[in-house]
């Protein structure tokens, strides 16, 4: 299998970035105007809840999509470190697939059950305390629970995306995002110009993820492929022996992630409990942009991830830099125009909607933005370690969550700083280790030194503007 990207795919994938947080800008105007500053205070925490038990995925959704680009590259055997490296084209192991696509809906099955359990229980205590006895926002039970459930069916699909991703279906699983966000925008457009409040938020969010299940299935399933799998006799033994296989990895990255989250979204967890949820909605507000910032920007990383894969597997060093400075170059260009957009629009764009919630001072907003400048910056090289099906940062993820988490606890517990000392505790912790470390290892392992490998990425990026079509399509076709 070679896996290319195509302009098509990158239009898609833009739009599927796009639309996977529409909620937050297409019908953000609607939110702001509509919904009072507690229940935009509480939609957050419910966004911030959310994620936290999506940590139970635990790093499964990046292995089984890897190990199945694997298989679709012609790897017969999957190791627990490294990869089996395939100079020559090879026949697809259809039993091999077959564990995997059964392995990864049973582990799926499990997870989202025992999310479900953790938000009908410790999540509805936690959101009975930050609105007051669920006095602070109207039918606020009924919203969490609608809001749990369709989380439990968000995190039981996701497995598709892995398989689609996988097999190199970048552009179908970007339809399948495109169509399932559209569905939501329109329930939820709908429902909040009825007056139904943060009741039709839950509700679109329920019925959307169906959406991209069916589309999902549809175009992974061929007829051939649903032959050739249902006429094997797949044993609990081999999906125990793969499972092992992708837990070794999956474990530490699943590690990760906690720490990632303790980094990025603990301290709107903790701002909940110590912050009026007027503060929180300002603070989750510039969050929401920040992440649309660093969603759109990455998001030609994150499409070339199964080009990468497929470029290391088969040990195409020279091509793997240039695809990946390139992809570099487009965060560095798109994350510096959004950041300058914010500063410039942002408040005008609040009073035009006519918002009851506005941006954190401006000082505030420049420091978060060129601390989440760094963090997609290291996050997007550490991730080009991962894909040679190695996790060396495991420890140093938890430890520096941990010390944000705590040096976030103490900012609001004995200072009146409020969001900016948030944002200071992130930021000093990540630029006294990570900031630095996962560009200079990645660096070091193609040869070249940082200034250098910024020097490419905007000559790579130049290229592609002059030629007026993507450098990595033309590099993808030879």
């Amino acid at each position: 299998m070679s896996i290319k990207l195509t302009n098509k795919a990158v239009v898609w994938g833009y739009f599927s970035q796009f639309f996977s947080i529409g909620s937050g800008i297409i019908i953000l105007p609607l939110i702001l105007s509509k919904l009072s500053p507690n229940e935009i205070g509480m939609n957050y925490l419910m966004l911030t809840v959310g994620s936290m038990v999506s940590l139970f995925d635990f790093g499964f959704a990046p292995q089984f999509g890897r190990n199945i680009t694997y298989i679709f590259s012609g790897a017969q055997i999957l190791k627990k470190e490294g990869i089996e490296i395939n100079s020559g084209n090879k026949d697809i192991n259809y039993r091999l697939l077959a564990t995997m696509i059964y392995t990864a809906k049973s582990v799926y099955r499990i997870l989202s059950i025992i999310v479900l359990f953790v938000m009908l229980t410790f999540g509805s205590f936690y959101i009975y305390k930050v609105t007051n006895g669920f006095s602070n926002v109207p039918h606020a039970l009924f919203i969490w629970i609608t809001y749990s459930i369709s989380t439990f069916f968000n995190i039981y699909f996701t497995y598709y995306s892995s398989l689609l991703t996988g097999k190199g279906l970048i552009l179908e699983s970007k339809k399948a995002m495109v169509y399932s966000k559209i569905v939501y925008i329109f329930l939820t457009a709908t429902m909040l110009l009825g007056g139904s409040g943060l009741i039709g938020i839950s509700l679109a969010n329920l019925i959307s993820p169906f959406v991209s299940r069916y589309i999902s299935y549809h175009y992974f399933f061929t007829q051939n492929l649903k032959d050739r799998i249902h006429a094997l006799e797949i044993t609990k033994q081999e999906k125990t022996v793969l499972f092992k296989i992708i837990w070794h990895n999956a474990s530490k990255l699943g590690l990760v992630y906690i720490g990632a989250y303790a980094i990025t979204k603990l301290s709107m967890f903790l701002a909940g409990l110590y912050l009026p949820l007027k503060d929180v909605a300002s603070y989750g507000l510039m969050i929401q942009f920040g992440t649309l910032i660093s969603t759109v920007s990455g998001t030609f990383f994150v499409l070339n991830e199964p080009r990468f894969t497929e470029l290391k597997i088969t040990r195409n060093h020279t091509l793997l830099l240039k695809a990946f400075s390139l992809s570099m170059g487009v965060y560095y260009f798109l994350f510096a125009l959004g950041g300058l957009f914010l500063l410039l629009t942002g408040p005008w764009f609040l009073l035009l909607v006519k918002s009851t919630t506005y941006l954190p001072p401006t000082y505030v907003i420049i420091l978060y933005i060129l601390i989440m400048l760094l963090e997609g910056n290291h996050s997007f090289f550490a991730t080009m370690i991962v894909i040679g099906n190695t996790v060396p940062f495991m420890w140093l993820s938890l430890i520096t969550g941990g010390l944000i988490t705590i040096g976030s606890y103490l900012s609001l517990e004995f200072t009146s700083l409020g969001i900016f000392g948030l944002i200071l505790v992130q930021g000093l912790v990540q630029l006294s280790y990570n900031n630095w470390k996962w560009p200079h290892f990645i660096c070091k392992e193609f040869k070249i030194s940082f200034i250098s490998f910024l020097q490419l990425s905007f000559s790579e990026l130049y290229t592609a503007f002059k030629n007026g079509r993507s450098k990595y399509r033309l590099l993808s076709n030879r």
